[in-house]
């Protein structure tokens, strides 16, 4: 009783947390059962394909929803009696499945109009089906179990049915995340807790800051699912697996830093409420501009053009913001309740008489920075400045399929189509005419040969009736280019027809007309435009917003520029490395376009922080200490805290290794050792070498006391 009356402040701001988490476990769903994919596939209303998709959709209905293709392979030939079962039971199975689905009826198709989905070598055949738009991803996956039981039971042994295509990679994808989250929250907590007993020694230590994170993490996932639910954003399961990351090892470094001011007020003698007071006030600065920054930074990514990257921003601000707020009332109170066993085995007051007079390896370090600033700093400049120098090498994939394991269902059905028909036959383009008068079959036909006269393009023909119900003024052509349509070859090909359409059209006697290019190598081309205009703004962006923090933070204009430049030489360092680890040594064709920017936004967000708590150490001590005596003391007082805060936040991210899609192992990569060259290289040896040679004028304009 008399430890809850003198506690009673901390143990109310926990009751208060607990209650927030139960309350929203009773009212709100976990955030991944409300997971939707992008609209337009995250591009805007007005991007050409967009309006392609759309045109389509108007004057063509039956195109419109999300394509399941079921692939069926026989590697020593199909038989006539095995093809006419297998369609007639994929077709009976769909159509009784869902009378929303629209399926391709291809066994009452003449041989010659069935041709086009048989390949050359008589080995695969494939039929389209079209699940309706707006299924949630959970439904597609229990729909999918259950369509590949029923067309199990009637299909011919001697056959390999295969379900891919969108509809079926999704179903896939739901699965794999889910199985994969469990594995990553899994592999975080131990891997945060074991850092932690090796670095402090302390089980009690160690459990606190993951009950903090556990408590923070069940209130941000209910509140993403409740704003979910409502529809106020949209949310996709890889925003959720990193910002389950982000959140474990955030917490965990402010954490560390209250712990270690705690740490040093008990030493003094301090009251455990008066010991936490005083730490809170002197972490409380660099808590709240680290957090601040980082929450700014993701709110950049609202001025995105792409919904892939401004689908983080509502996420990641919500999780960022409740962050912040736990690390300043949630973990102090944890901390507080604790009290002196936060640190059993060892004591405190002992530790500070044991440790008098005696310099750690950061004040050790410290010194030789001081000293020869310029021998500590310039073979690191060298380094990173090579290995950013790599970037120029860099290959972008945007075929998301190369993301995902090859033991995916969908992905060997995808492979085996792709060695069927050759990848552009499974992803040809859609060319849509809209003329002011009525098309002719000779218009169309000298259309097609001016389309087949073009040095990008395969095969340009004609399938079936090509003009839309009602509208003979529009018509539309299947379009296969040479080029793999997931490349970059093949989005110039294609933006190159878009440039030279409207001479096409008039070469083809076709006037008053436009001329529209929908499928995934036009969405792609446009991604890739949209991608490259937001990773130029937002890294500006972001760029200028973390100086004007850094400068009200340091009281300087100088200091932001020169932090900034190390923050961005260690993001390019990190990237570099990236790229040759992943294409050099592992031999990937390359890495998703999603990961610079991915990179950028957290490695300098959260980069910035460790920055953020050397230079407010350096402030304190400035004051009564001479400018390169500070820098000393400020490395030295905080090195050992930020190293275990860097390495306990690179080594979360490096869980994301783990996860089975490429895409998250090589940002997950990235971010890990962006983050351990900061921590270890750029925060404890160049800034402070830096600081060191601009003497005086390291805090420009502010007039330092002390200045050396």
């Amino acid at each position: 009783m008399k430890i809850f009356k003198e506690k009673k402040r901390w143990f109310a701001i926990l009751l208060i947390w607990i209650i927030a988490a139960a309350a929203l476990s009773g009212m709100a769903p976990h955030a991944k059962e409300v997971t939707s994919p992008n609209k337009n596939s995250g591009l805007p209303e007005t991007d050409a394909s967009i309006q392609a998709e759309k045109a389509l959709k108007e004057y063509f209905p039956s195109s419109e929803g999300v394509p399941l293709f079921v692939v069926v392979h026989d590697k020593d030939g199909l038989k006539e009696q095995d093809v006419n079962k297998a369609m007639m039971n994929i077709e009976k199975v769909m159509t009784n499945a869902n009378k929303d689905f629209t399926v391709v009826p291809l066994s009452k198709m003449p041989e010659q109009a069935r041709a086009s989905f048989f390949s050359k070598d008589n080995t695969t055949f494939f039929l389209p089906v079209l699940f309706p738009k707006g299924m949630e991803n959970k439904v597609v996956k229990a729909t999918m179990d259950d369509l590949k039981k029923q067309v199990a039971k009637e299909q011919p042994s001697n056959l390999k049915t295969y379900f891919t295509g969108p509809a079926g990679i999704v179903a896939d994808t739901y699965e794999m995340f889910s199985k994969a989250d469990v594995v990553l929250i899994l592999g975080t907590v131990a891997l945060i807790f074991v850092i932690l007993i090796v670095i402090y020694r302390s089980p009690l230590l160690s459990f606190i800051p993951l009950i903090g994170a556990g408590i923070a993490y069940s209130v941000v996932d209910r509140l993403l699912g409740l704003m979910g639910k409502a529809d106020w954003f949209a949310i996709d399961s890889q925003s959720l697996s990193i910002m389950m990351i982000l959140l474990f090892a955030v917490i965990t470094d402010y954490s560390l830093l209250l712990f270690s001011r705690f740490r040093e007020e008990l030493e003094k003698g301090l009251h455990v409420n008066e010991a936490m007071k005083n730490a809170l006030n002197f972490v409380k600065e660099p808590i709240v501009f680290s957090g601040g920054t980082v929450f700014l930074s993701m709110l950049t990514l609202f001025f995105a053009v792409y919904e892939s990257y401004r689908g983080f921003a509502p996420v990641f601000a919500v999780a960022v913001a409740l962050m912040l707020v736990a690390g300043l009332t949630l973990m102090p109170a944890l901390f507080a309740i604790a009290g002196e066993k936060s640190f059993w085995p060892s004591n405190p007051r002992k530790r500070a008489i044991k440790r008098a007079g005696k310099e750690n390896f950061w004040h050790k370090l410290g010194h030789f920075v001081t000293e020869k600033p310029w021998l500590a700093m310039m073979p690191i400049i060298v380094i990173l400045v090579i290995f950013a120098s790599m970037i120029r090498h860099v290959n972008y994939s945007f075929n998301l399929l190369d993301s995902f394991p090859k033991e995916m269902s969908s992905i060997q059905g995808y492979n085996v189509l792709n060695d069927a028909f050759s990848a552009g036959e499974i992803a040809p383009s859609t060319v849509i005419i809209k003329a002011k008068d009525d098309l002719t079959n000779k218009q169309l036909t000298s259309l097609v040969d001016k389309l087949n006269d073009q040095k990008s393009v395969n095969k340009a023909e004609i399938q079936g009736n090509p003009y839309a119900d009602n509208h003979q003024n529009v018509a539309k052509i299947n379009l296969v280019l040479n080029n793999n349509p997931y490349t970059e070859k093949a989005f110039d090909d294609l933006e190159k027809l878009r440039k030279d359409s409207n001479q096409i059209l008039h070469d083809s006697h076709i006037n008053d007309a436009n001329m529209l290019i929908a499928g995934e190598t036009a969405q792609n081309a446009d991604i890739r435009a949209a991608s490259h205009g937001d990773e130029i703004r937002i890294i500006i962006l972001m760029t200028v917003l973390i100086m004007v923090m850094l400068g009200i933070q340091t009281r300087s204009l100088l200091a932001p520029v020169y932090m900034m430049a190390t923050i961005l030489l260690s993001y390019g360092a990190a990237l570099g490395f990236t790229v040759f680890f992943f294409q050099d040594l592992l031999g990937h064709s390359g890495i998703s376009y999603r990961i610079p920017l991915y990179t950028f936004v957290f490695l300098v967000a959260l980069g910035v922080d460790y920055s953020i708590m050397l230079i407010s150490r350096i402030r304190e001590e400035k004051v009564h200490l001479p400018i390169k005596d500070a820098v000393r003391e400020g490395v030295g007082k905080t090195g050992g805290v930020i190293s275990s805060a860097g390495l306990i936040l690179a080594a979360t991210f490096a869980v994301l290794i783990t996860q089975p899609v490429m895409e998250l192992r090589a940002f997950g990569f990235a971010v890990a050792v962006g983050v351990l060259v900061d921590t270890f290289l750029v925060r404890p040896i160049v800034i402070p070498a830096l600081i060191v040679i601009l003497g005086k004028f390291s805090f420009w304009p502010k007039k330092l006391k002390h200045d050396a």
